[in-house]
């Protein structure tokens, strides 16, 4: 996984300290009292305070930002205050530091206010359009600053958690009090002396409602806590029935071949009170607890992009600095997306099994720190080599209409990192849709049954034959990879615009790429309400022959005007681009 130990914040702010030296050798000059900017911009700056939410410290900001700038004016000759250079961030930052070296409280109060009132005065220059500088240097200094003052934690690796000494007694009633434990003893009696099974080794559906009443599992909703809107054919259709089917055979609770499962070696064990029991307690819980990071071999449990912050959570309620929990009442604010609720609905999920608890932050009981950090550690190298090579990276895809007359079809480099809800966007103003409808997309293909993603509003209302996954939560690259994965879109589901997505490239990421661009395309994209492939064709027709009885009709709704004519072969590339300019800002 990496180096075993990991930097404090401290440690990591005196590395970059050593970084911005080696860039920036200028000497570092103590605060000058004279002024040696333009007073008129720090007035501008005052009142602008006084219009927001620091009216009363308008005053101080002012004087405090006016020492700022004109301390980076005789550090490097030509300074402009609005037009900033990287090397006068790292100057600041340095002067910061040497506050923070001092070792005082109170110096630290005044490095933070200096870059906090520092990224304020940025933020006036931005929004009252006064920066002169690039566009790349204002983002490079807002993020140095940033980072200063919002710190990135540590990454914490499963060999940096020094577990404590538990009472092996305390341990084996922390363990046999989960609900885990209880489902697993369960599980064994409902075996009994023999239970068939089917040819996949898994209990045959007229047995799953019983089996499902001693897990305590609601079959009437999926794991998502929706309704079902399709019978359950096979147990495999119930992940939390499978962990615990796949938990018990794993550590000998039950024996399962083609026919029957029985009673496995270990099942006598699993009801045991006593430590003799502890090692196959520990081990059921390990291996329950790693079960909630192990994805599925498809595409539909697409659970690997939050598995590794859902781990530093876990490993980080196992020190003295955990990962605080959101308040209930806390308002969603506008950097807190779909991915954030998806990981706290998966952490709820875990706060539910009763071996990660919740209250001002997420923590680990540390009688089951032990088996807690077994299945961490086994299930953060799976979850690591589970991402796909292509999230950090572009992937260029060919995107093509089935069934038009004249192939239509565009060509788009994308960032990989994408949520799967930004291509449905991407693909609607490659072909200039007007996103009125409906749409999925499915890895095999379209009205084939099988799983789809489609927006998390729609999956209460769907009615859909596979499992259906919230398209948020997913991003690009972990479904395109490779050269030569392929993705369908269906869109419209009246005329059906199906559209065929092959991934013809995949490169290393380039910063200075936007996150999507149109390469390439050939021929003009149906309109909207066409009528489907066979009716776009009519409709191109009718527009071309003044003699077909619909010709004046298709014309006004095409829009066309008297002497134009409709130029299905037509593409702008460029247009495209723009789309795609305003789509990302």
């Amino acid at each position: 996984m990496g180096s075993k130990q990991t930097s404090n914040p401290g440690q990591k702010r005196a590395a970059k300290q050593k970084a911005r030296q080696r860039r920036n050798r200028s000497t570092v000059s103590p605060m000058f009292p004279t002024p040696a900017v333009d007073p008129a911009l720090i007035d501008s700056f005052v009142q602008w305070l006084r219009g927001g939410d620091l009216t009363d410290d308008a005053e101080v900001y002012g004087h405090l930002v006016e020492s700022t700038l004109t301390n980076l004016a005789h550090a490097r000759p030509g300074f402009h205050a609005t037009g900033w250079l990287p090397a006068d961030a790292h100057t600041l930052l340095e002067a910061a530091d040497e506050f923070v070296a001092q070792d005082s409280d109170d110096m630290d109060d005044v490095a933070m206010t200096i870059i906090a009132s520092t990224l304020t005065f940025l933020n006036f220059l931005d929004e009252n359009r006064l920066w002169t500088g690039s566009e790349e240097n204002f983002t490079h200094c807002i993020e140095d600053l940033l980072e200063f003052v919002e710190p990135e934690p540590p990454i914490i690796f499963p060999d940096d958690i020094a577990l404590p000494a538990v009472d092996e007694e305390d341990e084996l009633r922390a363990l046999l009090a989960l609900p885990a434990i209880t489902a697993l003893a369960a599980l064994v009696d409902w075996v009994g002396t023999s239970m068939p099974v089917t040819s996949t080794k898994v209990p045959k559906p007229a047995s799953l409602p019983g089996l499902a009443d001693a897990l305590g599992i609601d079959l009437q909703v999926d794991s998502d806590g929706y309704p079902r809107v399709r019978k359950i054919r096979s147990m495999r259709d119930v992940p939390a029935m499978m962990t615990y089917w796949d938990t018990a055979e794993e550590v000998g609770l039950i024996t399962v071949n083609s026919t029957r499962a029985v009673r496995g070696p270990n099942a006598e064990l699993i009801a045991d009170d006593t430590t003799p029991a502890l090692p196959l307690i520990r081990a059921a819980v390990t291996e329950f607890v790693r079960r909630q990071f192990v994805s599925q071999p498809d595409h539909f449990d697409l659970m690997q992009l939050t598995d590794l912050v859902v781990m530093q959570v876990i490993l980080a309620g196992m020190t003295s600095t955990p990962s605080p929990a959101p308040t209930e009442d806390a308002p969603l604010d506008d950097e807190q997306s779909i991915m954030d609720d998806f990981i706290h609905d998966r952490l709820d999920a875990l706060v539910d099994q009763k071996w990660l608890t919740k209250d001002d932050a997420y923590r680990v009981p540390s009688a089951l720190q032990p088996a807690v950090l077994r299945a961490v550690h086994l299930a953060s190298a799976e979850a690591a080599d589970a991402l796909p090579v292509a999230m950090d990276a572009h992937i260029t895809l060919r995107i093509s209409l089935e069934g038009t007359h004249i192939p239509v079809w565009r060509r788009i480099r994308l960032d990989a990192t994408l949520p799967l809800d930004a291509s449905h966007h991407i693909i609607q103003s490659a072909f200039g849709w007007e996103n009125s409808h409906l749409h999925e997309f499915s890895v095999g293909p379209a009205h084939s049954g099988g799983g789809v993603f489609i927006p998390a509003d729609d999956i209460p209302h769907r009615d859909v034959e596979g499992r259906a996954v919230a398209e948020e939560a997913v991003l690009v690259g972990s479904l395109l990879g490779s050269v030569g994965d392929q993705l369908t879109y269906l869109y419209d589901f009246g005329d059906d615009w199906i559209h065929h997505i092959v991934v013809e490239a995949v490169d290393a990421p380039d910063p200075d790429s936007p996150a999507a661009l149109c390469l390439d395309g050939g021929n003009m994209a149906p309109c909207e309400d066409s009528g489907g492939p066979w009716g776009w064709a009519d409709k191109i027709e009718a527009s071309a022959d003044p003699h077909h009885e619909e010709h004046v009709e298709i014309r006004e709704w095409l829009g066309l005007r008297p002497g134009q004519q409709l130029d299905p072969t037509s593409f702008d590339r460029d247009r495209v681009n723009s789309a795609f300019e305003a789509l990302f800002g």
